[in-house]
């Protein structure tokens, strides 16, 4: 049986693959920043988090900027996937699937969303309840040593917050993380197809991924210091790695 690629030859194949497409990749991550940053900005100015009604609004935002931007990462993945097929890419390839199944990415990207916002949806809530501690807290009190939130209030939030993290990153970032690969390799199917191919796709291969993605925190960290400039290359560099990972998973499957 052959085996997968190991991390670093993934790296190698990457790094020798973007070379001479950096400006490419780099203007269609600043492309797609433009695309949504006005959105982002009403979502936070706008809407207020203090009240559950506000709570729920806020979700059903996050929700349609979820679904919109999925497009815009969807069309990442065509262009990385060029790329880890030594194919010229191009940046209105972002706008790939705005052209190409536009409904079966919004049937696929409904599924990602709501599941991220049902994983951080119980934190955002006891936030919400600790808000209300905060604001409602009399300073006069401060004197007796009260504290302006429950601290079991506080752990239940810290808990349901990591809990939260950690199912939508099982979910989304390991067992669906392929869905957008596949969209492009068989167009033919439908979105729940394509969901639980993913889900097949990535049985015993979950653990090498998250290895791989447990790699670049280094490289994140030292991106933070450059004020978020050297993500211009790093994240590109990252997604040309998992289109490989993806490429090198299918061939050993099939």
């Amino acid at each position: 049986m052959n085996q997968y690629l190991s991390s670093a030859s993934l790296k190698s194949l990457a790094k020798g693959q973007l070379l001479g497409k950096y400006g490419t990749v780099i203007g269609a991550y600043l492309l797609h920043f433009i695309c949504l940053i006005p959105f982002a900005m009403a979502i936070s100015l706008f809407i207020n988090t203090n009240s559950l009604a506000g709570t729920l609004i806020y979700c059903f935002a996050l929700f349609i900027f979820g679904v919109f931007s999925g497009y815009f990462i969807a069309g990442e993945s065509f262009i990385y996937l060029k790329i880890a097929c030594n194919q010229t890419p191009f940046i209105s390839d972002l706008f790939h699937f705005f052209r190409e199944d536009a409904l079966k990415i919004f049937h696929i990207q409904a599924v990602l969303t709501a599941i991220n916002i049902l994983c951080s949806m119980p934190a955002l809530i006891v936030s919400n309840f600790i808000s209300h501690s905060i604001l409602s807290f009399d300073i006069n009190t401060a004197a007796t040593e009260t504290l302006p939130v429950s601290g079991s209030l506080f752990l239940i939030y810290i808990v349901l917050y990591l809990a939260g993290t950690i199912i939508n990153f099982y979910v989304q970032s390991l067992l669906l993380s392929q869905v957008f690969y596949l969209t492009l390799d068989f167009p033919e199917y439908t979105a729940p197809e394509l969901l639980k191919r993913s889900i097949r796709l990535m049985k015993g291969s979950k653990g090498r991924l998250l290895y791989i993605s447990l790699s670049f925190v280094p490289l994140l960290l030292l991106g933070m210091l450059s004020f978020g400039i050297a993500f211009l290359w790093l994240l590109p560099y990252m997604e040309a790695v998992y289109a490989n990972f993806y490429l090198d998973l299918i061939r050993k499957k099939q």
